[in-house]
């Protein structure tokens, strides 16, 4: 929360360290206060360096702004606060309501380890050691920090298992490209060549354009885009801000399924992606960039196309997840070929046994495969594999990726949501538990879903049956209210223009943080069916369930 130092002594178990939580990356943690008021409580918290009147603070800013942005990062400066003050019981308390809304807090985490194990709590600080270490892995750290926490969680956690980067840049030679793979593995080579996966990139082919090509496109703020076609080829006209108009050949289609862009190629060889993308859910033109981007973004002005700047280059900004085998050259494949996944294959074609296989990987080693492109805060490294790499911090990225109550509003975060699930980090699923991505029926399976007619299936291959009946579920059979995802699973994460399944599957109804925040800002499974209720029936509903754990 702050670059100051938060000390705390743990002397009990010969055990000391001095945590320290960097700024913000990005954009100033302060900048999301509501208005100046806010503004100033929360700086004059952060300035304050006793510890009963930080504490005092704290608290006078969580009842004056309870629903506030800034909740996590003034329960933690609370937490700090009573640890400093030897109130540890207070401190935990705090910190548990801090990681509630953001769970990747290493220096919180740390200290909290610490804490427990002092306290005698040997098991709950090993589990939190543990998270810490794995996040020292996941997230940059300053280098000092990153040093103290190691060592502190490795004291508490001894046996905790020691993460090794792989991800080494192999060399084009070692890459075969898909149709090596064709003759030996046809099913799986033909299945995967009718999923999104493979055509996320593609040379215009006139059968494969979803877009209208026969209008015209204007947005609220002026900008306008003519289509056109003549035989074969599709064009857009752009108007740059003096009224001149450019014409740009399709070269490329990228997407297939839900929503479809264009790329052209610019003069030097570059390829540009096209600012307007055609939705077949809204069965429309939209300027996606201006859906989703933060307010002045450059890349949703189409009037600055012509400039083929680093904001449209397709090799910058997209080429990592939609092409295959890239580097500072360009791609070596269209689309996601089999070796994204599966890794260099070159010597596999040619008779050696296959490098790596996902019925030998853990868990956490598959759904690092998947994060590749399924993460939106990944770092890629051109021509890795298998694919370590770090993530970008969470507050580099605007708060329209977030609900205010830490969950991700984005299903570009959907790995960064399933990793926070127990089902992923105390059981042993990954995305392939559910999702077969060379299904058998990939044309009327988008979603490459192994369960597609009954969506149970996917809970209750690990979970027991009895959480399928009338006693848990408490709502009619066969009904919505039934289904295992309805509750655990709400669709609240944004996609390409519909609402998508979050995955960060054992989120339960929270009455509390839907409260506290309101439904926009914590939106709830239940009332997003029983609309005419609030969060006090919420609340009185929920104590008919098992107590959450």
């Amino acid at each position: 929360m702050t670059a100051a130092l938060l000390a705390i002594a743990l002397s009990a178990q010969d055990l000391d360290v001095a945590l320290t939580h960097r700024d913000r990356a990005g954009t100033a943690v302060v900048d999301e206060a509501a208005g100046p008021e806010e503004r100033r409580a929360f700086q004059a918290l952060l300035k304050e360096s006793d510890p009963l009147r930080r504490r005092s603070l704290a608290s006078g800013f969580l009842n004056r702004y309870p629903s506030s942005w800034l909740y996590a990062q003034a329960h933690e400066a609370a937490a700090m606060a009573c640890f400093d003050l030897g109130d540890t019981a207070s401190g935990l308390f705090h910190a548990r309501q801090s990681l509630a809304v953001y769970p990747e807090n290493a220096g919180l985490l740390g200290t909290m380890a610490a804490v427990r194990f002092n306290r005698g709590e040997v098991a709950g600080a090993k589990e939190n050691a543990r998270r810490v270490l794995e996040l020292l892995d996941r997230f940059p750290h300053p280098g000092d920090v990153r040093d103290r926490l190691r060592a502190v969680a490795l004291k508490i956690d001894g046996d905790a298992p020691v993460v090794t980067r792989g991800g080494k840049r192999e060399p084009r030679s070692a890459w075969a490209g898909s149709a090596a793979c064709r003759e030996c593995h046809t099913q799986r080579f033909d299945s995967w060549r009718q999923t999104g996966m493979a055509k996320m990139l593609a040379p215009v082919d006139p059968s494969a354009v979803i877009g209208d090509f026969t209008g015209a496109f204007q947005d609220r703020s002026g900008a306008a885009v003519r289509f056109s076609r003549s035989g074969p080829r599709f064009f857009f006209e752009l108007r740059r801000a003096g009224g001149q108009w450019d014409r740009y050949p399709v070269d490329y289609t990228i997407g297939s399924k839900w929503q479809q862009a264009y790329a052209t190629r610019s003069p030097d060889g570059g390829l540009h992606v096209l600012p307007v993308q055609y939705s077949r859910v809204e069965k429309a033109w939209l300027n996606y960039w201006r859906v989703i981007d933060p307010a002045g973004s450059e890349r949703a002005d189409p009037s600055g196309f012509h400039r083929f700047s680093e904001v449209t280059s397709y090799q910058r900004n997209c080429a990592p997840c939609h092409t295959s085998v890239t580097d500072e050259s360009g791609f070596a494949e269209a689309g996601v070929n089999c070796e994204a996944c599966h890794g260099p294959s070159a010597a596999h074609a040619a008779g050696t046994a296959a490098a790596r296989s996902f019925t030998k990987m853990d868990n956490r080693q598959a759904v690092e495969v998947c994060a590749q492109c399924h993460a939106q805060s990944a770092l890629r490294e051109p021509m890795a594999f298998p694919p370590r790499y770090q993530r970008r911090p969470y507050a580099a990225f605007s708060r329209k990726g977030f609900y205010k109550d830490g969950r991700f509003r984005e299903t570009t975060f959907i790995v960064e949501a399933f990793e926070r699930s127990a089902c992923y980090r105390v059981g042993q699923a990954h995305c392939g538990s559910c999702h077969d991505p060379h299904p058998r029926d990939p044309a009327s399976n988008p979603k490459s879903l192994k369960f597609a007619i009954d969506d149970d299936g996917m809970c209750l291959q690990c979970h027991a049956a009895q959480y399928a009946g009338a006693r848990h579920v408490r709502h009619d059979p066969g009904g919505a209210g039934a289904r295992c995802v309805s509750c655990h699973m709400p669709k609240i994460m944004n996609s390409l223009m519909f609402q998508a399944r979050t995955h960060q599957i054992d989120d339960k109804p929270d009455a509390a943080m839907t409260a506290r925040f309101g439904s926009t800002e914590s939106p709830n499974a239940c009332l997003m069916c029983h609309a005419g209720k609030d969060s006090a029936w919420l609340s009185a509903q929920l104590r008919f369930w098992p107590p959450r754990r």
